[in-house]
C-alpha cells in the first residue's frame, strides 16, 4: 500500500450547528467504524484513541453495543469484536441496491473473460467502499472484496469518482485531502488526480498503474444516476504481469465506460 493510502485518514461527520444531530448515536457508529478487517479485538482504550471519544463514553456506548448483540466481550482479553449482527446492516443495504443487481452478471463476465477483478465502489468519506467485486480465480493476489476500502485519491476507482462529481463536490473533497494529506502531499498528488479526471473527460474512463498497490494496473469509470443524483464508480484491473496497459486501455476502458452507460437508469 503507498504512504498516500496510508496516510489520509478518515473524516468524521461535523455536527457543529446542527440541533437535530444525536452526537451519542453517532459516537456508537464511531466505535463500530473503529474495526478494521484483519485488525482484530479492541478494548476501550484502543477504542478511545482510534475514534477520539473520551474512555469514559467508550466504556458506556460499548457496554450498550454488546447488549444490543453488536460488540461481543471476550472477557479474558477485555476487548470488544463486532458479531454477525453487523452483518443484517450491510445486507439490507446490498439486497437493496438495484444497480448491483444489474451490474453483477455483465461484470463477471468481463472478469471471467479477461481474467480480471471488476469493482462496482460507492463513496464512503474519504474512501471508496466495495459493493460489488467479480474476479477471475487466478487472481489470488488482488485482495479486494465486498466492504473492502481503498484511498479515494490514490486509485483509479476513486478518480473515476471525483471525475463524476460536481465541480463544487470536487472542491471540498480537494480540500479535505489536503488537510489529511498535508499541503506538500497533497500537491505531489493532486496533478495526477487531474490527470486522471482529464482522462475521462476525453475518453470515458482513467488508467492507474502502481500507486495504491505496486505492480497492479487499473481502468474505471464514473457510474453517474441519469438524473445526476448520485455518482458510484467501477474498476477492472489486475497485476501487471496478468493484463497488458494496452489492453486496459484499449479495450477494457471502453468496454467499462459502455458498461456503465448503460447501467445510469438504474442507479438512483
Amino acid at each position: 500500500m503507498s504512504k498516500v493510502a496510508g496516510e489520509l485518514q478518515e473524516t468524521a461527520v461535523d455536527p457543529s450547528g446542527d440541533r437535530k444531530f444525536i452526537t451519542a448515536l453517532a459516537r456508537g457508529f464511531e466505535i463500530l467504524r473503529a474495526f478494521q478487517p484483519g485488525g482484530g479485538a479492541l478494548g476501550n482504550q484502543e477504542l478511545s484513541v482510534a475514534t477520539g471519544i473520551p474512555k469514559a463514553t467508550v466504556t458506556r456506548l460499548t457496554h450498550t453495543l454488546e447488549e444490543l448483540g453488536y460488540l461481543r466481550h471476550l472477557k479474558p482479553e477485555g476487548k470488544y469484536e463486532p458479531t454477525e449482527a453487523i452483518l443484517a446492516l450491510g445486507y439490507s443495504v446490498i439486497s437493496n441496491l438495484v444497480v448491483r443487481q444489474v451490474a453483477h452478471d455483465p461484470m463477471m463476465e468481463l472478469a471471467l473473460e479477461h481474467d480480471v477483478s471488476v469493482g462496482l465502489a460507492s463513496r464512503d468519506r474519504l474512501s471508496m467502499i466495495f459493493v460489488d467485486v467479480c474476479k477471475s480465480r487466478l487472481l489470488s493476489t488482488l485482495h479486494l472484496d465486498v466492504g473492502s476500502r481503498v484511498p479515494m485519491p490514490s486509485t483509479a476507482v476513486g478518480r473515476a469518482f471525483l471525475a463524476g462529481v460536481t465541480g463544487d463536490e470536487r472542491a471540498f473533497f480537494f480540500e479535505r485531502f489536503e488537510e489529511r494529506l498535508g499541503k506538500e502531499a497533497w500537491s505531489d498528488l493532486r496533478p495526477r488526480v487531474e490527470d486522471a479526471i482529464a482522462q475521462v473527460d476525453e475518453r470515458g474512463y482513467c488508467y492507474v498503474e502502481d500507486e495504491w498497490h505496486r505492480g497492479m494496473r487499473a481502468v474505471a469509470t464514473p457510474l453517474v444516476a441519469s438524473n445526476g443524483s448520485a455518482v458510484m464508480s467501477m474498476m477492472c484491473g489486475a497485476p501487471a504481469f496478468r493484463v497488458e496497459r494496452a489492453k486496459l486501455e484499449q479495450e477494457l476502458g471502453p468496454q467499462l465506460a459502455h458498461l456503465c452507460a448503460g447501467l445510469a437508469p438504474s442507479l438512483r
